[in-house]
């Protein structure tokens, strides 16, 4: 090799050295830059997100409404299947849940019913008060917790203890909120899972109850569901009652399902005569707290015609009525049935709510 040759081999391999170099050097910059750009970008949308939870949170904590002179002659079960996820799961939860409500708004009706479970995080149902009221919606509350006991019996004395404590704490934070507590959902059935005890067992757990809602909210009314939808119910019903419950409670609450029995075995006005009976001999207004049809048992069509047969009896009769449910999105199916919400799975309205959408708008003209 000449030394010619050599000298250039030697320059070139420090030029691609000092080229390596350079290149590491500039790669090593470009990686600390990206890495600058990408923690102000993390940086940023924490802020941005903290700004978002505190706006939304200082808006729903803020909501507040009055006390109402009377109950909201129509409204809507929400029931849901939510979880509390990542934030990207919550902001999505929040805006469906707004959207929603918006549309029960449009839709007319001045109330929406939310379940509050014992031992469970009812977070979510809060927030959902909250949002509700920022709409001017009135939440009645329903206070469950039948999934916490076997079905044959009431709750032991620490269960009592811990249902307090969960009245107490629910009551205390929906202060503003809900001024309609219904108190366990249908505790004199027998042929589902809602039974609770004795009559004088209820009458119990409904002593304590009344108690704390009067303590955290004396502007609460309480609403209890006793009627005589089957003999085992009548039974229990006319011994609550015997027992001094009518003291306990300021609305009479009835689900008339088999009033809208298939086999026609009872009928709808024979079923509100009887609870006018037990109303007029108690001195309590009456509340259907619930009533629905899955459009799984005879279609949409057949169940528009029922939702609006039921809104005319109840509102020429003068009862306020909670339709069951809102959207099958939420929840698909309900005790083995598909269908009962107002809302298709795909988001799009069936005719039932279609159907009393129009009833409102004519009842609020008159």
């Amino acid at each position: 090799m000449r030394n010619t040759d050599a000298v250039h081999i030697c320059v070139l391999d420090w030029l691609n050295h000092r080229s390596l170099n350079r290149g590491n050097k500039m790669n090593a910059a470009n990686t600390k830059n990206m890495r600058k750009i990408l923690a102000r970008v993390v940086i940023l949308l924490f802020f941005g997100g903290a700004v978002y939870f505190g706006y939304n949170l200082y808006f729903r904590m803020t909501a507040k409404l009055t006390v109402p002179a009377a109950p909201p002659a129509f409204s809507v079960s929400y029931l849901y299947y939510f979880s509390s996820g990542s934030p990207l799961d919550i902001v999505k939860q929040n805006t469906e849940v707004e959207t929603d409500i918006e549309n029960i708004k449009e839709a007319g009706f001045e109330g929406i019913k939310l379940n509050f479970y014992f031992r469970r995080n009812n977070s979510i149902s809060d927030s959902i008060a909250q949002a509700a009221a920022k709409k001017g919606l009135y939440p009645i509350g329903q206070l469950v917790g039948h999934d916490q006991k076997p079905k044959d019996r009431a709750f032991t004395d620490q269960e009592l203890t811990e249902w307090e404590n969960f009245v107490r704490e629910e009551v205390r934070k929906n202060k503003n909120l809900i001024y309609y507590w219904e108190i366990w959902n249908e505790p004199s059935m027998t042929e589902l899972r809602f039974r609770y005890g004795t009559p004088a067992e209820y009458l119990e757990l409904l002593k304590r109850t009344q108690k704390i809602i009067n303590e955290e909210n004396p502007a609460a009314k309480i609403i209890v569901t006793v009627d005589f939808t089957d003999r085992e119910a009548e039974k229990f019903t006319t011994e609550f009652f015997d027992l001094g419950g009518a003291d306990y409670f300021d609305y009479l609450s009835f689900h008339p399902y088999n009033a809208i029995d298939p086999k026609a075995r009872y009928d709808l006005t024979q079923t509100i005569n009887q609870e006018k009976a037990l109303s007029e001999k108690y001195n309590k207004p009456l509340w259907i707290t619930e009533i629905g049809v899955p459009d799984a048992n005879s279609g949409e069509a057949r169940q528009a015609e029922i939702a609006l047969a039921l809104y005319e009896t109840a509102y020429e009769n003068g009862i306020p009525i909670i339709w069951f449910h809102w959207s099958d999105r939420r929840i698909p199916s309900e005790d083995g049935k598909t269908g009962w919400g107002l809302v298709r799975e795909n988001n799009t309205f069936k005719p039932s709510y279609e159907k009393i959408k129009s009833f409102i708008e004519e009842c609020e003209k008159k």
